[in-house]
């Protein structure tokens, strides 16, 4: 087996791991359901003190779910460039907001470990950690937009017979991110649909999230096994031999 071809594997299958890390996270820490944030400076800092272990091995968890994002965003780029009509413009503003993206698993994991790091400190300092923790996960799409509308323009851009990847994948990247937005005004809302634990901001976007993640990484492995199937057939001669074994062009 080609161990460059399996490494592409594995980062393809990192988009699979990468959610099941990051709402694993959630279930260590004791945040299904969210924590609502209408709840009381009290009742938040009561239950940082009574999940404080499973707080900080949630972040942790959701610390490590970045890294994986980092190499499903790379082997997208790859692929990708599989597509002769593709700027490398295009490639980068994928790689990079994806890139960026990373950040939106790192540093929420971070605040939450230090709200958890000290949970015996004032419930108002508590509440205020919390208010950021939750607002940094919840609220920034823009990355994702960039970067799925990045793949869904390069998945368009490929009129071949036989594309990398079908068409219909890039309506989905498109679609994917727009489900996302809701996340933009969550800081108007403490309660109701939404508020960061509402239907249109997390439930949806979570689901999406979870189905685009799965859809993409399957794709992506049959768009490897294309590449692999394509770098055993053999070369093409330059020049042809004629019956009476000349070379011709």
């Amino acid at each position: 087996m080609n161990p460059q071809m399996t490494f592409q594997r594995v980062c393809a299958l990192s988009g699979i791991v990468c959610p099941l890390l990051f709402f694993g996270a959630f279930i260590a820490a004791g945040f299904i359901p969210p924590l609502a944030p209408s709840s009381s400076a009290a009742e938040i800092a009561g239950h940082y003190r009574d999940h404080a272990a499973g707080i900080r091995l949630g972040a942790a968890i959701m610390l490590l779910s970045g890294a994986f994002y980092a190499s499903y965003t790379a082997v997208i780029s790859d692929q990708m460039r599989r597509i002769p009509t593709v700027h490398r413009a295009v490639v980068d503003t994928q790689t990079i907001a994806g890139a960026f993206a990373c950040l939106t698993f790192l540093v929420p994991a971070m605040f939450f470990a230090v709200t958890a790091f000290r949970p015996e400190r004032p419930d108002e300092w508590t509440l205020l950690l919390n208010d950021m923790s939750w607002i940094f996960l919840v609220m920034p799409w823009p990355p994702f937009m960039m970067q799925n509308f990045a793949f869904a323009f390069a998945i368009l851009s490929d009129t071949r017979t036989t594309p990398v990847f079908p068409r219909w994948l890039a309506y989905l990247n498109i679609w994917a991110p727009i489900v996302f937005t809701p996340g933009a005004i969550l800081q108007f809302f403490k309660d109701g649909p939404f508020a960061w634990n509402g239907i249109f901001t997390l439930w949806i976007p979570a689901t999406v999230f979870v189905i685009q993640f799965v859809v993409n990484a399957i794709y992506l492995l049959k768009a490897i096994k294309s590449e692999e199937l394509a770098d055993q057939q053999p070369a093409e001669p330059a020049f042809a031999t004629g019956k009476d074994g000349a070379i011709q062009p």
